[in-house]
């Protein structure tokens, strides 16, 4: 296994991770990931000699400003589309009143609340399935500050969701 090999197991799953949670559509975080990788590869020279905190730190800014750029453009194509699509109104409204539909929907807004910071780690424990450690670590915070952001987001969640807590369930 080569260095460059090695080092893109052990970043894989928290620059996903970060990718997914600013794109929050999963063809467009391996997207993202991806050009990340290529990226690093382009300037593994200058990677390689850096500690593994700069080299994530690194890796964290570069898929953070590929989110950004992806985003400015996906918010220009939209605007040329809705002027578009002004011209031919459906009939009918879209029907988006399935409780499924509605869930995913609620539970987008519900994580769109939290800062970007606190959507990653929502995302790295509860995606990506990484312990506070492993977060901690990936991110350079303390363990404990991962447990106590993670408590503070699952509290916001549990508010904004509880009407789809079921019948007896604590709030």
């Amino acid at each position: 296994m080569t260095a460059f090999e090695a080092f893109y197991r052990d970043n894989l799953r928290l620059v996903h991770a970060v990718a997914l949670a600013s794109a929050r559509d999963s063809a467009k975080a391996e997207d993202l990931a991806q050009e990340t990788f290529l990226r690093a590869w382009r300037n593994y020279p200058q990677l390689r000699g850096l500690a593994a905190s700069a080299q994530r730190a690194w890796l964290l800014t570069t898929v953070r400003n590929l989110a950004a750029d992806l985003w400015r453009r996906q918010v220009l194509e939209t605007g040329a589309k809705a002027l578009e699509a002004t011209a031919a109104l459906p009939e009918a409204p879209i029907d988006l009143s399935g409780a499924r539909t509605a869930l995913r929907l609620d539970v987008l807004q519900a994580l769109s609340a939290l800062s970007a910071s606190d959507q990653e780690l929502v995302l790295l424990r509860y995606l990506q399935e990484m312990s506070s450690r492993e977060i901690g670590a990936a991110l350079g915070v303390p363990e404990g500050t991962v447990r106590r952001r993670l408590a503070r987001c699952r509290a916001l969640l549990a508010q904004r969701l509880a009407q789809w807590a079921p019948e007896g369930a604590k709030s």
